[in-house]
């Protein structure tokens, strides 16, 4: 008697659903991709341009640098829910305390850093602008009031309480998202890039290496993120279930 063999090819729904997943795998990395890549490179490229004043008094710094000064801190504001989504990406799928301690950092960072940049940035930019109009006793009182908002208020001031505060959460965003992906098993690249990102809490023009490092951290994460997505076996029974893990 001869025996048949019967060779089970996959069925067209499960090989649907193969493609349909790598389709979302690759839909969700470029999405991811551009968050945690174009962010952080046009605030990095948009810092560069932040001008620094010099002179006796912070209206004679900044009049004629004005227009830089107003593009610069709109721009900063405009990009702040960039650099907070591409930190919420990078986070994503880590339920830590380190990584959830860099979550909470974060959002205090947004609230205090968009302070810090609408007074000490977009009003005294204004001001400046409107100075710059003016003439005599009434552009003396107004540069008066410049130089107490950059230099003299210690709630938004160059040295102040909001800056502090946006300084040291983002420190606090750094570090803590650098120890979640560790113990994630995310890489060194991401690990150390995350650590040179710290370097962004000066909100000066070295703040670009920062940015950076925040952007490789992030592409270096998607592409790990990528090969977890498109190489894991697919999920057919509940008997399944417990063979493939957690990716970290």
């Amino acid at each position: 008697m001869k025996t048949r063999v019967i060779q089970n090819e996959p069925s067209q729904p499960r090989l649907e659903e193969n493609g349909l997943r790598g389709e979302r795998a690759a839909s969700w990395w470029r999405l991811g991709r551009v968050l945690v890549f174009v962010g952080p490179l046009l605030w990095a490229a948009l810092i560069l341009f932040h001008p620094m004043p010099e002179g006796d008094s912070a209206y004679e710094g900044m009049k004629n640098q004005v227009d830089a000064f107003l593009f610069v801190h709109v721009g900063q504001l405009i990009l702040t829910p960039f650099l907070f989504l591409a930190v919420w990406r990078l986070l994503q799928g880590l339920p830590s305390v380190a990584a959830m301690m860099s979550r909470a950092a974060l959002v205090v960072w947004a609230v205090f850093f968009s302070a810090y940049d609408s007074i000490q940035g977009i009003a005294t930019g204004l001001l400046t602008d409107h100075a710059n109009g003016l003439a005599g006793q009434e552009q003396a009182a107004v540069a008066g009031a410049i130089d107490f908002l950059v230099k003299d208020t210690p709630l938004a001031g160059n040295i102040s309480a909001f800056w502090v505060i946006a300084s040291a959460a983002w420190l606090v965003v750094a570090i803590a998202a650098a120890v979640a992906l560790h113990k994630a098993g995310a890489g060194k690249t991401v690990v150390v890039a995350l650590c040179i990102s710290t370097v962004f809490a000066t909100h000066v023009a070295t703040a670009a290496i920062g940015l950076v490092a925040l952007s490789l951290a992030g592409v270096a994460r998607e592409r790990q993120r990528r090969k977890l997505m498109l190489g894991a076996p697919v999920v057919t029974s509940p008997a399944d279930a417990p063979a493939l893990g957690t990716p970290a």
